[in-house]
């Protein structure tokens, strides 16, 4: 089994490039419209709405634009992103204005998430 792509939520189209094209260097590669029946049918809620495709290697994610000011609600829900130096995406993050999270393991080094601005949380691990 492999997955195709994440899907997460996020209020604008800026927000989320600020996030996936600044922070994650991935490429804007679609975009599309939803009908309203289809999302009904999907997800329970009868809204027509825009969705944006975003790639990096093998990683894609597919961000679904509320266009109103809601955050996410789950707290423990999360997606891990394998990158090459964690500790520099993390200062990246940190500089671009993302709440980061580093906290000490007990032996050496840290855990670190990132939440973009809808909130999703993000796990970040080293590649290595």
């Amino acid at each position: 089994m492999k997955i195709e792509h994440i899907a997460v939520a996020q209020n604008s189209e800026k927000q989320s490039d600020r996030f996936f094209i600044d922070l994650l260097a991935m490429q804007k590669t679609r975009t599309f419209t939803v009908s309203e029946e289809l999302m009904g049918r999907f997800f329970g809620k009868e809204k027509e709405s825009h969705f944006l495709r975003y790639d990096k290697d093998t990683f894609s994610v597919e961000v679904i634009l509320t266009e109103d000011n809601s955050k996410a609600q789950d707290i423990f829900t999360h997606n891990c992103l394998l990158v090459e130096n964690p500790e520099a995406l993390i200062q990246k993050a940190e500089n671009l204005g993302f709440i980061t999270i580093k906290v000490p393991r007990k032996d050496t080094g840290y855990y670190y998430f990132l939440k973009d601005s809808y909130l999703n949380l993000y796990e970040i691990k080293s590649i290595m």
